[in-house]
């Protein structure tokens, strides 16, 4: 064979499997919560909390499976970490914007 008489390669299947790698990789991303499409002012609000007062008619009425958050005290702020989303925390701010402090004492457990 000459070097003339070569075989045309068809690039077309190459280009659309790299196509479709990637879409694939996108969807997987998203799909297991590794991309955030929120704009700024959407991505402030992570989650919504109310103060239920000890002894109130509320406090009986509250659900037994726990929140996705965790709350830790560091350097007397109020940090929450957010279970679903492993590198989410913030700090707890009221409707102002005001940082809501904590002490470091331990609560002691229910018997």
């Amino acid at each position: 064979m000459d070097q003339q008489e070569k075989p045309e390669i068809y690039k077309l299947p190459y280009i659309l499997t790299a196509m479709a790698t990637v879409l694939v990789t996108v969807m997987m991303l998203h799909f297991y919560g590794y991309l955030n499409y929120a704009r700024e002012d959407e991505g402030l609000l992570v989650a919504e909390f109310s103060l239920v007062t000890v002894g109130s008619a509320e406090a009986g009425q509250l659900r037994s499976r726990p929140a996705d958050q965790v709350a830790e005290c560091v350097d007397g702020v109020l940090v929450l970490h957010d279970s679903r989303h492993n590198a989410l925390s913030g700090i707890l701010v009221d409707q102002r914007q005001r940082v809501v402090r904590c002490t470091a004492q331990s609560v002691p457990a229910a018997d």
